[in-house]
This record gives C-alpha cells, structure tokens and sequence, in this order.
C-alpha cells in the first residue's frame, strides 16, 4: 500500500472546510499524481489500481480505489454519456474516493484532443467538473 502527503494546511480536518474549490483542487492533483504513479503499472499488466490512502499534514483523509462504471448512479451515466461522447472523449480511469467520514464520491478521468477532465460525480448522479486541463 502507498501513501504520501498532499499539502499542507493549517485547518485541522474536523473543522468545516470554506473553500470548495480548495477542496476540489486537493482532490483533482491527489487523482492526478495517483493517474502519474499508476498509469506504467496499469498499461504494463493491466491490473486493478491497489487501494491508496490520502494523507493531509499526518492525518488520514481518504482511500482511493477503481470502480467500475457500470456501477455509478444511473443520472451519472446518462449525463455522461450524452455529453462526453466517445469517440471524442476517452475514459481512462473510473476512482471511487471514501473520506474517513464514509463520504463516498466517484471520479472519472477522461480525455480528448485539446483537454483532460477530471469529472466529479456524488452519490445521487450529480456531475461536475473538477479539473479542466488544456493540453
């Protein structure tokens, strides 16, 4: 099992969070560097990304680990599917990330010619964007 630090912050994790877009970017570059450290392995053998642990100033905030697609809210999948079409965007990577409340949310990582999106998706089918990066 792998785990590293985010980033530092001065706000313990138990006091309620003002900065939503903080909170996204945290989540998005903690998925992006997972996307970086796994992307050989996964190609190479084409395995299932182990379970990652989140850890933000030596305290836990999460695990990580792939979901199947198949699986997300049915919302989820409509929106998805009518508005990031394939051929033009490209599913790499479906992550399912559980906070240590038990807060589950779901996370896609999708690509096109001129961008990579990290797709934000919560429980009840609602889908966002979390990151957008243009290549």
């Amino acid at each position: 099992m792998y785990s590293f630090i985010l980033l530092p912050s001065k706000r313990k994790l138990n006091q309620p969070t003002k900065n939503k877009k903080m909170k996204k970017f945290i989540l998005a570059t903690a998925l992006i560097i997972t996307l970086v450290t796994f992307s050989s392995v996964a190609k190479a053998n084409e395995a299932k990304m182990p379970e990652k642990e989140y850890f933000s100033n030596g305290e836990k905030i999460g695990v990580s680990k792939n979901y199947d697609f198949a699986k997300l809210p049915k919302d989820a999948i409509y929106t998805i599917t009518t508005k990031y079409t394939f051929p033009k965007y490209n599913l790499h990577e479906c992550v399912e990330f559980v906070d240590v409340y038990g807060n589950n949310k779901f996370f896609l990582i999708m690509s096109s010619e001129k961008v990579n999106l990290i797709l934000e998706i919560t429980n009840e089918g609602d889908v966002s964007v979390a990151s957008r990066i243009k290549k």
